[in-house]
């Protein structure tokens, strides 16, 4: 198990030069709530996308120490052996006694399995984040994507927004996104550097209504975070957008940008432990011994692959299709808009979201929307909802919406969705042993069960669900899933890896009484 050395604090580089060498296989943890004052330190600019109090993962190789790092809240102390860590090798501060974890036998991984092949189902962002975060831990995938090309379907718009559309107060899905928004925004930089494909121009969130406006005066009163996002008046707000905006304020996300998912999704795949099969639509699966069978269609005809490891990381129809007992999804219809730049378009300089987001200038064009349809599984491109976004566009700023000459349909697809807006991540629990085992939960949600694990079909695991959130969440879940599945320390916070465990749809259709129609 990996060490850590842990300091209650941000260390100077002196405590690091000094604890470093005689630990060359530990990680570092800083525990701190407010680590704002040491921002403009040398050698500490990789805390700029960090968030606080929320658990940061910065892979090795994206900072300095070249160790991998979790920047944690300082309550996070008494919970490190809940991430995973072997000894814990407490540096400034005498050692926190350790709490034992509240976690559901639902909610827990299985000890890992012996790797042999790994295969993913899904090319696009949740795919390929996860077989990144694989091979830089030295473990080869094969993707299977159904498509002529990776990222065409639910990460197939021209742009889209990284930023994190947040609570003011501290719930999972906040928590979430604090630390992946943080986590997307490095490998950005690390994965494209000097590329056309991405601008950090920043993001301007409209205060639209009462509620935005209330929720983001609130998030711009916490202090803590105030490198991440900070009000704008109206006045600021135009200046930053470069254009009018009606006279509206907002919370600017100065680290935000905007990028080509597609280009994001290459980038990631770029590796020689990743290789990718395109269409290959996925119509099987069996277990086999200690494998399992994979059966697709594909250019050559219907061919069958092996693994030790399978990783689901496509969308709502496939999984429901191979897997509606294990996964429950709700299927979104998203749909985007384009339009020619124009000499005014050009002066937008960040891009600005409220109930619609427009980015800046991409190739000549400027991507727009989105629709949002629950329930439905059309992919196909509709004038009403192009109209829709137009209305939305002009919402953010009427001049802008006039002043764009000609409109084109962009691109729509169906993401997958949790009723409770979290993704599902982790490994996949055996659906018809779960019936059995945790039957009485049909009766009583609160029975208390026998204490025994979780059954789970080996080696199966899955990132999905990410809804219209992928681009901040997909990448930092699939450091998760490839941690559960080497039995490492986790990246995100214990409770909210927890809260993303797959198994969790399954109970509440046990709970509920309900069966996959």
């Amino acid at each position: 198990m990996t060490p850590a050395l842990i300091w209650q604090s941000i260390p100077t580089e002196q405590e690091l030069a000094a604890a470093l060498p005689p630990h060359p296989q530990a990680a570092c943890v800083f525990l701190s709530d407010d680590f704002s004052g040491s921002l403009n330190q040398p050698g500490k600019g990789y805390l700029k996308t960090c968030a606080a109090p929320a658990a940061n993962f910065i892979p090795a190789h994206t900072n300095p120490l070249q160790r991998d790092l979790y920047l944690l809240p300082t309550a996070a102390a008494g919970a490190l052996q809940q991430y995973g860590f072997g000894a814990l090798l407490w540096q400034n501060r005498p050692p926190v006694p350790q709490q034992p974890s509240p976690a559901k036998p639902w909610q827990i991984a299985p000890p890992p399995l012996p790797i042999g092949r790994v295969l993913i189902i899904g090319g696009g962002i949740a795919g390929a984040a996860t077989a990144h975060a694989l091979a830089r831990r030295g473990i080869e995938s094969l993707i299977l994507e159904q498509e002529a090309q990776p990222a065409r379907a639910g990460s197939g718009n021209r742009q889209g927004l990284l930023y994190a559309k947040i609570s003011a107060h501290p719930t999972l899905q906040t928590r979430l996104l604090l630390g992946s928004y943080g986590y997307s925004r490095r490998l950005l930089e690390h994965a494209l550097p000097n590329s056309p494909d991405w601008q950090a121009c920043g993001v301007l969130h409209l205060n639209h209504n009462q509620s935005e406006t209330r929720r983001n005066r609130q998030l711009a009163e916490q202090s803590a975070n105030r490198h991440l996002y900070r009000a704008a008046d109206a006045a600021e707000a135009a200046a930053l957008a470069g254009i009018p905006l009606g006279g509206q304020s907002g919370l600017f996300w100065p680290q935000g940008a905007w990028l080509n998912p597609p280009a994001f999704a290459a980038a990631l795949l770029n590796n020689p432990y990743i290789r990718l099969l395109t269409r290959h639509r996925l119509t099987g699966l069996q277990r086999r011994g200690s494998e399992w069978l994979l059966s697709a269609d594909t250019p050559q005809g219907r061919q069958t692959f092996s693994g030790s490891h399978i990783i689901f990381c496509c969308g709502a129809e496939q999984l429901t299709d191979i897997l509606p007992e294990a996964l429950p999804l709700q299927f979104i219809r998203g749909q985007t808009s384009l339009a020619d730049a124009s000499p005014f378009s050009r002066r937008l300089s960040c891009a600005l979201s409220a109930d619609g987001y427009i980015s800046p200038e991409y190739l000549g064009q400027h991507c727009f929307g989105a629709s949002f349809v629950p329930n439905s599984s059309s992919s196909v491109l509709l004038p009403a909802e192009d109209n829709a976004n137009r209305a939305k566009l002009a919402q953010l700023s009427p001049e802008l919406a006039t002043a764009l000459p000609h409109y084109h349909s962009g691109h729509a697809a169906v993401r997958a969705d949790c009723y409770d807006h979290l993704p599902a991540v982790g490994a996949l629990g055996d659906w018809a042993a779960m019936r059995l085992q945790y039957a009485k939960l049909a009766h009583d949600k609160n029975y208390r069960l026998p204490a025994q694990p979780c059954p789970h079909l080996p080696g199966l695991f899955v990132n999905s669900g990410h809804g219209s959130r992928g681009l901040a969440t997909a990448p930092l879940c699939g450091e998760l899933v490839a941690a559960q599945m080497l039995g490492q320390p986790l990246p995100a916070e214990p409770e909210v890896a927890a809260a993303l465990a797959p198994n969790r749809l399954l109970i509440r259709q046990i709970i509920h009484r309900q069966t996959v129609s």
